[in-house]
């Protein structure tokens, strides 16, 4: 896979296409017209966001991002599929290591909800340092789970790391 510029065609294809627990996630959060809702989203906004294509033949497989919250330090990450990237998971987590370690120094906590039958996406998140519980007592929708990252913060003087503890 190789990573690609965000543009409407493939974001669109992937959209189209999702695997049927990214489907389900997309419906829940965005309605039935979920398609266009996520389209106009991903179109309109500015923050981080990837593309990966398949090299052999240009198609889209995964898109992803994250998105700064109103609270300074918070961002919520995402990340949609096509089935095939069972095929280039390796690929996948060799890249999304190194996004995640980029997300980690500018954010002091990384996270979103995932459907609970997520299994694949769920793995994927735990080798990352990912949390699966709800120490902040959020309201999550039925059949979906809270995941969370804090910023490893150490040392003393550190007023930041008291404050998410």
């Amino acid at each position: 896979m190789y990573r690609k510029e965000k543009n409407i065609k493939d974001v669109l294809y992937i959209l189209e296409h999702l695997r049927p627990e990214d489907k389900h996630e997309a419906i829940i959060q965005k309605g039935k017209n979920y398609i266009w809702e996520c389209l106009k989203d991903i179109m309109d906004s500015d923050s981080y966001f990837v593309l990966g294509c398949k090299k052999s033949d240009d198609t889209p497989v995964v898109m992803g991002g994250c998105a700064p919250t109103n609270e300074k330090g918070i961002g919520i990450v995402w990340l949609l599929s096509t089935p095939e990237i069972v095929k280039h998971q390796t690929c996948l987590l060799r890249n999304l290591k190194k996004d995640i370690q980029a997300l980690g120094d500018e954010y002091l906590i990384l996270f979103n909800t995932i459907y609970s039958e997520n299994n694949l996406a769920k793995r994927w998140l735990k080798k990352f340092g990912f949390k699966f519980d709800n120490p902040f007592g959020a309201k999550i929708p039925d059949g979906f789970e809270l995941f969370y990252k804090k910023k490893d913060m150490r040392g003393l003087g550190n007023a930041d790391s008291t404050a998410i503890s």
